[in-house]
């Protein structure tokens, strides 16, 4: 799971100037400034065809990787809760010690 998390944080730090670049000339573009250009980095023309297709892997991967993350440390949250209930409930039948 230490692996997986890094592997997250890793990839979620690559990816982030491309989706900021993704997010502003989305923008820029529906305002309707620098057409020809926008589109140009918007479509990823520029740089790689395909780069856009790794981008929206590794999205797609932040985001199921977040998930089981997410999911496992619910899971320990609630492991935890539980054996502090039966710690507490097997406290409290026990009967105080005689003085």
């Amino acid at each position: 799971m230490i692996q997986l998390r890094k592997l997250h944080l890793v990839i979620g730090f690559t990816l982030v100037p491309f989706l900021l670049i993704q997010a502003v000339t989305g923008f820029v573009q529906v305002l309707g400034m620098f057409p020809s250009l926008v589109v140009r980095l918007h479509s990823w023309v520029i740089i790689v065809h395909y780069f856009g297709l790794v981008v929206a892997t590794g999205l797609a991967f932040l985001a199921v990787s977040g998930g089981v993350l997410y999911l496992s440390m619910r899971i320990q949250q609630w492991k935890r809760k539980a054996k502090a209930k039966a710690a507490a409930a097997a406290a409290s039948s026990k009967p105080p010690p005689a003085a």
